[in-house]
């Protein structure tokens, strides 16, 4: 028979065990037992609860509210974050078909901001992303917003509308606003900045949010006044009303500007810039997608920053009829990165040899192999010092790092809002592989950091940092042995290690800066417009009350 602490592990697990084999202890007369034994009961209970909750929700449609509260709650006890997101998107989508839009959209944007705070297991399936766009395109639909009039304007410079859900100072969206503000060329084009401030707490909430942003006005002082200086108009938009009547302001106030191209630097949490990208705003609506498109089916193309992504998916949108590209989101090496930050705030000698890895999913760029090279790196060098800098469950590689008795010496920043100023406290930036971080790569070699890189594979993941650092800069062939003893020589030598990272300065100012992201933009924006007359890809029709998945909709 098994033990009662063998027994209450297996239900810590989320393993079904037969409640008889815990009454046994729950008459103990041992105090510590029966709270054990009655906890370990509890939890049973509360999971068949949150299973029948479930298909109660099932049974109808998902349209209760007070049903699907109680299921929220049950699934925040119980630790079940993954599972929260599918039952508020399909109560979302029952009360779009009921016509209560701002309730579903708020439910909609609930589920996807807190599935994306919590590793986005959701939002990264591309059905799942195909099944929320659905529900956005039916609300368009339904709320049916129309300017009233038909778009001939002909701007002595084209305009261009760069949307984001917010603008913080410390965010990449905000960071890419300020850089496109100033390395466009003012002479051809006119930048207009307008934030839908979608996680922000509005007058008319039907679906409370998990938590709320402050407004660009508070988060982004720095990104406005960097704007205005530039010339730029910026609009914020309003929090009085529901989602719909934001995204109605937003829609008009792009007509009203008379805006040519719109750029949705935005993710499906934005419900607003969601909506807004199936209406007529413009004669051409781009979506720049960092991690997953916004799937809208009004969208004219997606730019991904990201190669990988990119070449995932590709041949979905070809397939599709709508044309997708990939632009490297350079550098901007006129940006203030900020203060070198101080060592001591984080622990870390003065005298240490920092090495450090940048990533937004280090489980997944990171193998064993490099795991084994770090780890002689640190007992052959006992000065040295290794952040890891990023998102991703690492619980393999600190049990590894424990075991092989380095672990007082590897420290875990988790995501950075101030990179790449924070890499100045490292001395030498490790490319993780098999797969590499393009961004992190970039950030390194902006504020001088030598770049050590390994050229693992042919795609794009596996060989884009060696294309980034030059061939003569590369460990290629798979050869952990040599990736040491490149890093040894770059601790022990000073004078090569500032040497190579001049050198990497110098090629992000050449090959990578943002100026060059910004003429790509403007030159896709251009052929866009010029071929608007040709008809602009596939359009899928929706109509109000369809809430099928786009693959059985298709």
């Amino acid at each position: 028979m098994a033990s009662l602490m063998e027994l209450v592990d297996r239900v810590n697990r989320g393993e079904t065990i037969d409640s008889e084999m815990l009454r046994v202890y729950q008459g103990s007369a041992n105090s510590a037992e029966k709270f054990l034994a009655h906890h370990a009961q509890a939890m049973l209970d509360l999971r068949r609860a949150h299973q029948h909750i479930l298909q109660s929700l099932e049974a109808i449609d998902y349209s209760d509210q007070k049903v699907l509260n109680q299921f929220i709650s049950v699934s925040g006890f119980l630790g079940l974050s993954d599972g929260r997101a599918q039952p508020l998107i399909r109560f979302g989508g029952s009360a779009i078909a009921r016509r209560e839009y701002a309730l579903g959209l708020e439910a909609i944007q609930n589920g996807i901001s807190y599935d994306l705070r919590h590793g986005g297991a959701y939002a990264a399936d591309r059905e799942n992303g195909q099944f929320v766009a659905i529900q956005y395109d039916r609300a368009a639909l339904g709320i049916g917003w129309s300017s009233g009039e038909v778009r001939k304007w002909n701007n002595k410079q084209t305009r261009i509308a760069y949307v984001v859900s917010s603008l913080a100072d410390d965010e990449e969206c905000a960071r890419a606003v300020r850089s496109f503000a100033r390395h466009h060329d003012a002479t051809r084009f006119k930048l207009h900045v307008y934030s839908t401030e979608a996680g922000v707490r509005r007058d008319r909430q039907q679906f409370g949010q998990t938590s709320y942003s402050l407004s660009s006005a508070r988060r982004g002082a720095q990104t406005l006044e960097s704007l205005s200086r530039q010339k730029v108009e910026t609009w914020v938009g309003p929090t009085e009303g529901d989602l719909v009547a934001a995204a109605k302001a937003l829609a008009n106030q792009l007509i009203e500007d008379r805006v040519d191209v719109v750029i949705f630097d935005a993710r499906q949490a934005d419900s607003i810039a969601a909506v807004v990208a199936q209406w007529d705003v413009a004669r051409v609506k781009a979506n720049l997608c960092r991690r997953s498109p916004l799937y809208a089916s009004g969208l004219s193309i997606i730019i991904y920053t990201d190669r990988v992504r990119f070449d995932s998916d590709k041949d979905y949108w070809a397939g599709r009829g709508v044309d997708s590209k990939f632009v490297l989101e350079g550098i901007d090496i006129d940006e203030d990165f900020g203060p070198v930050p101080q060592r001591a705030a984080y622990g870390i000698p003065e005298q240490a040899m920092v090495l450090a890895t940048s990533s937004a999913d280090l489980d997944r760029t990171i193998c064993e192999e490099f795991i084994d090279t770090i780890i002689h790196l640190l007992r052959a060098h006992p000065h040295a010092v290794y952040l890891l800098i990023g998102e991703g469950e690492l619980s393999w590689q600190k049990r590894k790092f424990e075991s092989a008795g380095v672990g007082k010496r590897v420290g875990y920043a988790g995501r950075r809002k101030d990179l790449p100023a924070f890499l100045r406290i490292a001395d030498v930036y490790l490319a993780e592989f098999p797969g590499s971080s393009a961004a992190g790569v970039l950030q390194a070699m902006a504020v001088e950091k030598p770049v050590v890189t390994m050229h693992w594979g042919e795609s794009p993941e596996q060989s884009q940092a060696a294309a980034f650092v030059e061939t003569e800069h590369t460990v290629g062939g798979r050869d952990p042995a040599t990736y040491l003893e490149r890093v040894s020589r770059m601790i022990r030598d000073s004078a090569y290690r500032q040497k190579l990272g001049r050198a990497m300065r110098a090629r992000v100012e050449e090959h990578f800066a943002y100026s060059q992201t910004a003429r790509h933009i403007e030159q896709l924006c251009e052929r866009l417009i010029q071929q608007t007359g040709d008809g602009r890809g596939e359009q899928f029709t929706l109509r109000a009350d369809d809430s099928r998945p786009m693959a059985e909709a298709a």
